[in-house]
This record gives C-alpha cells, sequence and structure tokens, in this order.
C-alpha cells in the first residue's frame, strides 16, 4: 500500500524547519492596518493553516474561512480525543458539522478552494490510492471466467465520502476501520451544492438523516442488519465532519421539520454569508510559497499524528482542556437565565450542542497551537513551556467565547422562531416572541404567570420559572405568599 507519510527522512527534514516556521514574523502576510473583522483575535494570533486561510481573505470572508477551515481540519485530526465537562466518562471526538449559507452567486465557491486546500494532499491523497485498489479488484472480478475463482476483497480504509454515498456502503467503510485498525475514524463530507444531499435522502438507502445525529458524537452506534448478499450487516461507531454549501431554500428543504424537531439544527454550525454589494470589489490573495510550505507543513504533521510509517494508526491524543470548563459553564448558566427572562424554549435547547462545538473548536485551535508552539498538550503531561501554554488557553478561551455566541444566534436566527412553533403544537407562523419576565406587573400570581408563559408559547412549568427567578439564582423576584410575588427593585 502507497504511503502517504513522509518518510523517515522527510520527517526528520520537517521537524528541522519547525522552529523556523515557528519563528517567522507573524507580521510578513499582513498588512499594517488589516481588520480582524468580526473574528475575536487578530489574524496573526490564529493557528496555524486557519492563519494563512484567514490572513488571505477579504475583510467580508474572514469569518467564513475561519468557519469553513474548521470541519475539513477536525475530520484530519481523528486522532484527538477530549473531555466535555457536562459527561467526562464519555470521550468526544472532533465533529463538526458546518454549513455555508448564501445567496445565489454569493461567493459560496470559497469553500470548495479551502477544502480542496485542506484535503487534496491529505486524506484525499491517501483515498486516491485505496480507491485504485477497489477499481482494480471489480475489473479482476469482471473479467474472470466463472470457474475461476478470485482472491479475497482487499480491506481498504476510504474516509473521504460523497455526499451520495449509500447506508450500507458507509456502514462497510466504518466497519473496516474496525476491522483493520480496530477503532474509528472520522469521514469527511463535502457538498459545494446542498440539494446533492437533500436529493439523495429521497432514496431510503441514502437518506443520512439519522446517521447524520448520531456521527456527531462518538461512541453512538448504527446498525444493518440483513440477510441478502448485496447488502452488509454490521453495528458500527459511524463519525463523520461535513461541509455543506446551501442556498436558504435548499438549506429549508433540508433541515425540514422532522430535522428541526429532531435535533439535526443543534449540531449544526450555520454560516450565513454577507452579500453586500459593497464588497463587490474584495478578492483572495494567492498563498505565498512561504504560507503555502507552513500549511503543507502542519497539515502533514497532522497527518504524522494519524498513521505511522507502516500506515498503523497513531495512538490516541486527550488533551487536557479542564481550564475550558468554567467558560463552558458560564455560557450555559448565561443562556439558562436568559432562557427564564424570555420563555423562548429555542434558548434552552439550542445552548448546550452550542457549547459542545465551540469546544470542539477551541480544541482543535489549542491542538494545532500546540504543534505551532511545542508544548504537549495531553492530559497529565508534564510541560516546560508554561508561558506557551497559557498564550494558546488564553486564545482559546476567547475563541471559545465567540464560537458559543456565534452557534447559537446562528441557530437561534435561522430556526428559533419554527422550534418553538413546532414544540408548541404548529403555533401561529411568525407570531412575535415578548419576553417573559417584561410581560409581568410588579406584583404577580401564578395565574398571571401562567397567562404570560401561554401567551410566549412557552412549554416549562410555572414551578421552574418561579425556581429559577428565586434567591437560590437570579434573585430577582421574592415571595409574598404561597401564590403572590413581587420583583425585587435593583
Amino acid at each position: 500500500m502507497q504511503k502517504i507519510n513522509d518518510t523517515a527522512a522527510k520527517q526528520h527534514e520537517l521537524e528541522a524547519k519547525a522552529n523556523n516556521l515557528g519563528k517567522e514574523n507573524e507580521n510578513d502576510f499582513v498588512e499594517e492596518n488589516s481588520t480582524r473583522s468580526l473574528l475575536p483575535i487578530a489574524d496573526k494570533d490564529l493557528p496555524p493553516i486557519i492563519r494563512e486561510i484567514v490572513t488571505n481573505s477579504p475583510k467580508s470572508r474572514k469569518l467564513p474561512s475561519f468557519i469553513a477551515s474548521l470541519s475539513p481540519l477536525c475530520a484530519l485530526a481523528t486522532r484527538v480525543r477530549l473531555r466535555y465537562f457536562h459527561d467526562p466518562h464519555r470521550p468526544h471526538a472532533l465533529l463538526l458539522q458546518v454549513v455555508i449559507e448564501g445567496a445565489q452567486s454569493s461567493g459560496k465557491s470559497f469553500a470548495a478552494d479551502i477544502e480542496n486546500l485542506i484535503m487534496a494532499s491529505t486524506l484525499k491523497a491517501r483515498d486516491k490510492v485505496q480507491r485504485r485498489i477497489e477499481q482494480e479488484y471489480r475489473e479482476k472480478k469482471k473479467r474472470r471466467s466463472q470457474n475461476k475463482e478470485l482472491e479475497e476483497e482487499p480491506k481498504t480504509t476510504i474516509r473521504v465520502i460523497p455526499a451520495t454515498v449509500s447506508k450500507t456502503v458507509l456502514t462497510k467503510r466504518a466497519d473496516m476501520f474496525e476491522r483493520i485498525f480496530g477503532d474509528t475514524l472520522t469521514f469527511f463530507m463535502f457538498a459545494e451544492e446542498l440539494a446533492q444531499v437533500t436529493d439523495a435522502g429521497k432514496n431510503g438507502y441514502s437518506n443520512l438523516r439519522t446517521i447524520m445525529r448520531t456521527a456527531y458524537d462518538l461512541g453512538s452506534e448504527f446498525g444493518l442488519d440483513f440477510a441478502s448478499d448485496n447488502s452488509y450487516a454490521a453495528i458500527v461507531d459511524i463519525n463523520i465532519c461535513s461541509l455543506f454549501c446551501a442556498t436558504p431554500a435548499a438549506l429549508d428543504n433540508y433541515y425540514d421539520s422532522q430535522a428541526i424537531e429532531g435535533g439535526n439544527i443543534t449540531r449544526c454550525i450555520v454560516c450565513e454569508l454577507d452579500d453586500n454589494i459593497m464588497n463587490d470589489d474584495e478578492f483572495f490573495t494567492p498563498y505565498t510559497p512561504q504560507q503555502k510550505e507552513k500549511i503543507d507543513y502542519y497539515l502533514q504533521r497532522i497527518m504524522s499524528d494519524t498513521y505511522d510509517e507502516n500506515d498503523d494508526l497513531q495512538p490516541q491524543i486527550y488533551l487536557d482542556m479542564k481550564w475550558l470548563d468554567n467558560h463552558c459553564k458560564k455560557f450555559l448558566k448565561n443562556k439558562a437565565d436568559e432562557y427564564a427572562m424570555k420563555g423562548n424554549d429555542a434558548i434552552k435547547v439550542f445552548r448546550k450542542r452550542a457549547s459542545v462545538s465551540a469546544f470542539r473548536v477551541a480544541a482543535l485551535c489549542y491542538y494545532l497551537y500546540s504543534l505551532e508552539m511545542q508544548f504537549d498538550p495531553r492530559e497529565g503531561a508534564s510541560n516546560d513551556n508554561i508561558a506557551k501554554m497559557k498564550r494558546a488557553r488564553n486564545l482559546c478561551k476567547k475563541i471559545y467565547n465567540f464560537m458559543a455566541e456565534y452557534i447559537i444566534k446562528g441557530l437561534l436566527n435561522r430556526w428559533g422562531q419554527r422550534y418553538n412553533e413546532l414544540n408548541k403544537s404548529r403555533q401561529e407562523a411568525n407570531q412575535p416572541t415578548s419576553e417573559l419576565f417584561s410581560l409581568l406587573p410588579d406584583e404577580f400570581t401564578r395565574e398571571d404567570l401562567k397567562a404570560a408563559i401561554d401567551k410566549v408559547h412557552c412549554t416549562s412549568p410555572v414551578k421552574s420559572f418561579i425556581y429559577r427567578w428565586g434567591p437560590k439564582y437570579m434573585n430577582i423576584i421574592e415571595k409574598i405568599d404561597k401564590n403572590h410575588f413581587r420583583k425585587i427593585k435593583k
């Protein structure tokens, strides 16, 4: 089998360049008065690979370029594991599902360029060899005489899958990871037109809606068990990172009512493109040879963390992410308080996976920083580069805080009202939602609160708001008697 990883000599040559690459003047490719657009940190402070991509993007595409680079990089870093505070006994992988939404001719093709930059020399190159082995076997099978016995079907490990893949093929490919490597790997799926996925889903054998839900969580299994010789029976852990480009209409068709209620939307990071005509003169800057060398170097570093020189899997890399727990808890509490004030069920539901996705984004960036700054990010590792580690963590905290707010805002803007309508037995469309707390008088009864809850189409009981507003949490109301309450003036 052809090897994608560098030979030992080449690897040593790459390692010898690491210090110089890491210590280059970070402002070499940044204009003196460049803007960081909407991102929480300056271009020069972003992690490698992402830094070069965003630096060369025009102002209106810096944030979308950042978002578009996340999913393919997460798919590449398939051996990274992390622990989220809410379920510390179940490891997480870097699994993200990203949608770039824009009107027709709004310039969504930049996402394809980023995907190709990251995947062409890594997973696509490796898969090309694997697919050639499969094709040669099929040709031999077609040419053989009826009585001639054919050698055993080759076992291949293909990770880049098309939007039209069937459930049977996907299950078989996932099972091959376990049979060959004894572990799971991450698939990557890219569709320049989301309609491809929607059209494929009209055929039951290619409808991946359920799989895309379980594919967001490491260890969530999917199974097929058919007696037919033309099928494939297995129970497997399918993990998918996806990057889709879509028009608003295509996005509506794909994330229909079933997907909204089933939870597909909360596993998604949606990035809406700005199609302002004032941006017509903006262009992406070509990568310099130095930038391209740096990108290729770190892509190969990630591949070397996945496959060794014998094409076997490298050990899993458990990142120490406990330092981010308090930020996750703070975000969840703030959104719980916001829900308590507004009575918006979508906030209560969307906040949880918005935090998980932002956590994974921060973990990806922390891993990339560790490659460049050369510190050990693993759990229990003793490290001498404390200053570098602290700097990376501070940057990742800013990235998490920004992404958590960005993700939930995108979900609420796109599907919040629709989710609440469906959750409230499809209330009248486009009815505005007022803030629950502001609807109440300074002194109110349980009956007043119940009427206000019904008005904003919320499904939570009266007692949950009374408890949340009380002295143990927000301390914004006081009890007069069993059924009467008063707002606390502050």
